[in-house]
């Protein structure tokens, strides 16, 4: 059974185009060990956390509460990414309705969708000189 910290890490992995082995490898882990993570079957101890958390561009907090303080590792303002703060946000309404995890995940690929498209059509703006 998966674990909030599995799901979160496997979600910020997926969101960095990275296999578990790619992954694993960037974090010195035998190939199988996010494996184990993402399904809740293993934890890591706190120096693989850390780095887990450096190679993903997040912080401990995040992956272990799904919280993020909103500060990086040197405590300077950060800004948040969209998809983490929709995903973070377990109270996230839309139209007077509450939205579950799979709604919020879809929430996401529609604006990524969106984005691409939007970032398309300015290209092709260009290439014909607006």
């Amino acid at each position: 059974m998966k674990s909030g910290f599995g799901r979160r890490l496997r979600k910020l992995r997926v969101a960095k185009k990275l296999t578990q082995v790619e992954l694993a490898r960037l974090c010195n882990l035998g190939d199988s060990t996010l494996s184990f993570y993402e399904s809740g079957q293993r934890e890591p101890n706190y120096a693989i956390l850390l780095r887990l958390a450096e190679k993903l561009n997040t912080t401990p907090n995040y992956l272990l509460t799904g919280k993020d303080i909103g500060v990086d590792w040197w405590g300077r303002e950060k800004g948040i990414e969209l998809d983490q703060f929709i995903s973070g946000q377990p109270k996230l309404r839309f139209l007077g309705k509450p939205l579950d995890e799979a709604a919020r995940d879809d929430i996401i690929l529609v604006l990524q969708t969106a984005w691409k498209a939007v970032k398309k059509e300015r290209a092709a703006r260009q290439l014909i000189g607006k």
